[in-house]
């Protein structure tokens, strides 16, 4: 299995407390007249108390991550005496970790949850929709960290007790083994889905070059401002039309490679924390992007940014289209449709000669599934028009839908082997612990 740092092969063991970041803090919302409840214990682990809130929370994280907006009192009943099973496990490996003297730092434990909070609050969308979520959660930004901080200092502490007394090396899998439990497990595993190879050539609407140049003077302005000291986030409210102005500009923490455009990426890869990008041109319109931190680990960027959008016009929109037209005439009639991609194409696979390889059908846009509907390999399809360009598109090869063959998916295998196996190994784990720990439930009721 794959490894990060300290061994992770254990990481899967930790049954209950699974929720990321976002499932901790992002809980559905509920009133906080609603949320008190009058607590009481349900279980003791030594001398821990595992209270009914505890296992009500987690029960909410569920449905948020499930979609859930309700259960069943069945659902629900099964769904309580399962977590709170899964709790007496893991205080069991906690009160052991307390035994071994294992203990997590607290400066590891605290950088983590910060970077939790700060990918939450990328996911809202910036610093004030985190506030709103929390407000409405009535939440304090204090008693999240705290809620996180204790969930991540026990997640740790399970798994370290584990690596220790439990799976060093991990599983061993031989070949023969896992091919006898993809027999087994055959007909319980996905199908591979259906898959396409395209081939593709996008001609994107450009702006005339009076559009250019008003955005272009519209960008060097604000550049000009910035530089002279007033602030990023301010000029990114007044002026930027890109969707991000609300904010500041305020991106979030992004990785380079992630950037709308190839040619922002690379722009952006040359700043060093405080500098801005010169003015970039995209299909979109110029750009200003700003990077005030980086992550050493990762290769994230805290970005700002500001677009001065370039908006074609009627006359631009009917070019690109009369482009798009003529090429899909000269691929009818016969030339390379590779070398016309290489040519005229503006999708980044343009150097590829438009291929864009082997792609799960059920991922892609609506649209393509729609075109692809009516189409059989070999085919090009007539000229589709999109949000800022027309493309054409070429089925060069077609799969449906069948079981995943041995070799396509032994890594997934390797790895439910090895989790079957370290299930077993930690359930017998954890049965021992009963015998070291006194445990007591007091209640399974889910009311």
């Amino acid at each position: 299995m794959a490894s990060s740092g300290r061994n992770r092969s254990l990481g899967w063991f930790l049954c209950v407390i699974t929720a990321c970041a976002a499932a901790v803090i992002g809980i559905p919302g509920r009133a906080p007249a609603e949320r008190q409840l009058v607590d009481r214990i349900v279980a003791m682990v030594d001398d821990e108390a595992i209270f009914y809130s505890d296992v009500e929370m987690l029960i909410v994280q569920y449905m948020f991550q499930e979609g859930r907006t309700s259960l069943t009192q069945e659902e629900r009943t099964g769904l309580f005496n399962r977590i709170l099973e899964e709790l007496i496990n893991d205080r069991l490996v906690i009160a052991q970790a307390k035994r071994l003297d294992i203990e997590v730092p607290f400066s590891e434990v605290e950088g983590r949850v910060n970077e939790a909070i700060e990918e939450y609050r990328k996911a809202l969308g910036g610093e004030e929709q985190f506030s709103r979520q929390l407000e409405r959660e009535g939440l304090t930004l204090e008693s999240v960290k705290k809620l996180y901080r204790e969930q991540l200092r026990n997640r740790w502490l399970v798994e370290r007790v584990l690596e220790m007394e439990v799976g060093r090396g991990g599983v061993d899998v031989s070949d023969a083994a896992l091919r006898r439990f993809y027999e087994e497990k055959k007909a319980e595993l996905p199908e591979r889905p259906a898959v396409v190879h395209l081939r593709t050539i996008f001609i994107g609407v450009a702006a005339s070059e009076a559009v250019l140049t008003a955005a272009r003077a519209k960008i060097d302005e604000i550049r000009r401002r910035i530089v002279a000291g007033e602030p990023f986030a301010d000029l990114a409210r007044q002026f930027s039309d890109d969707t991000s102005a609300r904010l500041g500009g305020d991106m979030g923490f992004v990785s380079p490679d992630d950037l709308a455009d190839p040619t922002l990426s690379a722009a952006v890869a040359k700043l060093a924390d405080g500098e801005i990008t010169e003015p970039v041109l995209t299909t979109w319109g110029y750009h200003l992007i700003q990077v005030t931190e980086r992550k050493a680990e990762t290769g994230e960027i805290h970005a700002w940014h500001i677009l001065a959008r370039a908006v074609p016009t009627e006359e631009d929109i009917q070019r690109a289209f009369a482009e798009a037209t003529r090429i899909h005439a000269e691929i009818v009639g016969g030339t390379s449709f590779a070398d016309l991609a290489r040519e005229h194409s503006t999708d980044p696979s343009a150097s590829e000669g438009g291929d864009l390889g082997w792609l799960r059908v059920n991922e892609l846009p609506e649209f393509f599934r729609d075109v692809l509907a009516g189409m059989k390999p070999g085919d090009i399809s007539q000229v589709l028009r999109e949000s800022n360009g027309f493309r054409v598109v070429n089925l060069v090869e077609q799969e449906g839908a069948r079981p995943f063959q041995f070799d396509e998916i032994r890594d997934e295998l390797r790895r439910m082997y090895e989790q079957e196996k370290l299930t077993a190994i930690y359930g017998k784990y954890v049965e021992g612990l009963k015998d070291k720990f006194t445990v007591v439930v007091y209640d399974k009721s889910a009311q």
